[in-house]
């Protein structure tokens, strides 16, 4: 369901608009009239935001561009792929694209009569940068114009693999993807999957070492056991011996004890 024409038009028109989709899905859709029943007004910057995609779509292609190269060098540096030189540089071209979709979006609302205050450049900035760095659904959002509410700045997210984009949106912004060096083997990726190789080659390399280390300790604890075992074993041989002793010792008491009763009866 496209709710793209919804968002991306005069904000004060925003609830007729809404109201006329729903009636229009109502008869074909209902659930489909439901969810956009329940869609929200956005604040106005983040009606900015959604006025992008038509006029300056490059400007997000750029965006999107540079947060997704962002969240790779940042969990390469985590892996030890790349260094912190190599992020700065990603995270540049990063402020570089956030700053320009930032002067395009005050001035869709300059145009569209509002007098964008400090607090709402802020907010645009804002909701920029982490829909850029952000989940899946919050890219796909920023590139269709359809997000619905500003957002905060997490981060990079966690160093593990990100998300997917939806086909159509990778294929836009793979040819201007920058390559990842690998020091280590001194080759060049090609693409995005040699990155993800090289990420779980050196994540599965740090998994064989603590599995190396969880054998270690097994084996040190097994040799203690048997240790132990042992010495316990050997004094289990001396009690043994030291009981039979005195079993013997009992026996000899008692042939004594029995012969005395026998010259007493005599």
């Amino acid at each position: 369901m496209d709710t793209a024409g919804l968002y991306q038009g005069p904000l004060g028109d925003f609830v007729a608009r809404r109201t006329a989709l729903v009636r229009e899905l109502r008869r074909s859709d209902p659930e489909a009239a439901e969810t956009v029943g329940k869609l929200r007004k956005p604040a106005v910057s983040v009606w900015a935001i959604d006025q992008l995609p038509v006029g300056n779509s490059a400007l997000i292609t750029e965006l999107l561009t540079a947060g997704a190269d962002a969240r790779d060098a940042q969990r390469n540096v985590a892996a030890g792929i790349e260094n912190r030189d190599d992020l700065a540089r990603a995270t540049g071209r990063l402020r570089d694209a956030v700053e320009a979709a930032v002067r395009a979006a005050v001035d869709a609302l300059t145009q569209a009569g509002n007098a964008p205050g400090a607090e709402t450049d802020r907010r645009i900035r804002t909701t920029l940068q982490a829909a850029a760095t952000g989940g899946a659904s919050d890219r796909q959002a920023l590139w269709s114009g359809t997000l619905d509410h500003d957002l905060d700045v997490a981060g990079f997210g966690d160093a593990g693999e990100s998300e997917e984009d939806v086909p159509e949106l990778a294929a836009i912004i793979a040819p201007l993807r920058r390559k990842t060096p690998s020091p280590a083997s001194g080759r060049e990726p090609t693409g995005r999957t040699s990155t993800r190789e090289l990420v779980a080659e050196r994540e599965a390399e740090r998994d064989v070492a603590k599995k190396d280390e969880a054998a270690d300790a097994a084996r040190a604890f097994a040799l203690a056991a048997r240790h132990q075992a042992d010495r316990l074993a050997e004094e289990a041989g001396v009690a043994a011996e030291k009981a039979r002793i005195a079993e013997q010792a009992a026996e000899n008491a008692e042939a004594a004890a029995r012969a005395a009763h026998a010259t007493l009866d005599r």
